[in-house]
């Protein structure tokens, strides 16, 4: 079976969908998002030692991101910037900002919360928003790292509707520019996406952020970060 499947659904990709699958089923775990992604940051589902957002945003897994990063920031002049999904600020709060006016923003309002105890000050602030049904702010800059990953179809193209409605100047996501075919989860789950490919089909990126991603084996070292001019965004079906 794997071998059929291997150009569909890389084996890792599989495992991981079902583990996420079946923490999901456990009883008091509705289908709705902050209720999913809460029980992630109460149970620190990732087992991670440094960051209940995974081992994704650890320090070490994000250095050449925030190199690039800050590069971006400087070289795109951008003076304000919303961060969504932000999680815990881990590896974020490295992340030279001098003048940029930052808001960071979850659907888990624990971490929401203790964000702003011990991170919040003139430039830098926390808010509970949900990309998929709240009203975004207009800034210059949104980050949307490791979320589509863990969304439906119907939940990105709510978020993307919702992020065009900021009419915000760009937009910076999480593609896998290798990932040959997309499908459909549950909210919650996880799987690859590539922006470029159907459904989504978005345009090509203004700029690309290669994070030479060790995660998973290395089986994923296509990840990026795509940057889009906001008003060139897809109006998805």
């Amino acid at each position: 079976m794997w071998k059929t499947f291997k150009w569909f659904a890389p084996r890792e990709v599989v495992l991981y969908s079902l583990y996420l699958s079946r923490f999901l089923k456990l009883p008091g775990v509705s289908a709705d998002e902050s209720d999913v992604f809460a029980r992630y940051y109460r149970n620190n589902f990732w087992s991670d030692p440094e960051s209940l957002s995974g081992k994704g945003s650890s320090i070490s897994a994000t250095g050449r991101l925030r190199e690039k990063l800050i590069s971006l920031l400087k070289e795109r002049g951008i003076k304000s910037m919303l961060d969504i999904p932000c999680g815990d600020y881990n590896w974020m709060k490295l992340v030279q900002k001098p003048g940029l006016r930052y808001l960071g923003a979850d659907i888990v309002k624990e971490m929401v919360e203790k964000n702003n105890r011990e991170y919040k000050n003139n430039f830098t602030e926390f808010s509970v928003i949900n990309i998929t049904k709240g009203q975004l702010p207009k800034v210059d800059l949104i980050l949307t790292r490791d979320c589509f990953v863990h969304f439906s179809y119907e939940a990105i193209t709510k978020a993307v509707s919702e992020i065009k409605k900021s009419e915000s100047k760009y937009f910076l996501t999480t593609s896998y520019p290798n990932w040959r075919k997309n499908f459909n989860i549950r909210t919650g789950l996880w799987r690859p996406v590539n922006l470029s490919k159907t459904p989504f089909n978005f345009p090509e990126p203004i700029e690309t952020i290669l994070e030479e991603s060790e995660e998973n084996w290395g089986v994923f070292k296509d990840k990026s970060l795509n940057l889009y001019s906001v008003k060139d965004l897809p109006s998805l079906p």
